[in-house]
């Protein structure tokens, strides 16, 4: 009777934890919530996105409603990423990941940025030129990549004053590809 009473508990436990992905809200309980600054109003503080801060990027995928892979391999000596999360309506929905890196070597002055929202963003640079990022996936270059798969939109910046801006242009391509 025991094992079968401790059957249903891990059973209610998974199903529990399964509803959370479902019902796509984000999962806060490990992440921190960052301390708001300012001189901002209890009524201001309600329209103004609440940021977490994640401990490790693995922690922060498994709070995160949809699925994100973020790139594994950067085209430069990188910092290891880092990922804020900020909740835009107060209930875990609409939500923004940045995936931040930057050169080890500070006097490279190389940045990568990646902004992910699960809700509808119109990017400047989506008036730029169209590219195939990979098969049935194009996106909008600009000095950025902004692209949409599966209702999430992507904007890939990536800053590297050591090279060429074509070769810019092809390695924020190849970082948008690892990420679909």
């Amino acid at each position: 009777m025991k094992k079968l009473s401790f059957f249903l508990i891990i059973i209610v436990l998974l199903l529990f934890g399964c509803q959370q992905k479902q019902n796509g809200a984000l999962d806060t309980d490990k992440l921190e919530k960052a301390e708001q600054t300012g001189n901002a109003t209890e009524e201001q503080l309600k329209s103004i996105p609440i940021p977490y801060n994640v401990p490790s990027i693995k922690v922060g995928l498994e709070a995160l409603p949809f699925e994100l892979k973020p790139p594994k391999e950067l085209p430069f000596d990188a910092m290891p990423l880092k990922m804020p999360i900020e909740d835009f309506k107060h209930d875990g929905k609409e939500l923004q990941v940045d995936l931040m890196s930057v050169s080890k070597n500070k006097d490279d002055k190389v940045i990568l940025m990646i902004s992910v929202h699960n809700f509808k963003v119109e990017y400047a640079e989506s008036l730029g030129e169209e590219v195939q990022i990979t098969k049935g996936v194009a996106g909008y270059y600009n000095g950025t990549l902004s692209f949409e798969k599966d209702g999430i939109y992507y904007n890939v910046g990536y800053t590297n004053p050591n090279i060429s801006e074509e070769q810019i242009k092809e390695d924020t391509i190849a970082i948008a590809e690892q990420m679909l």
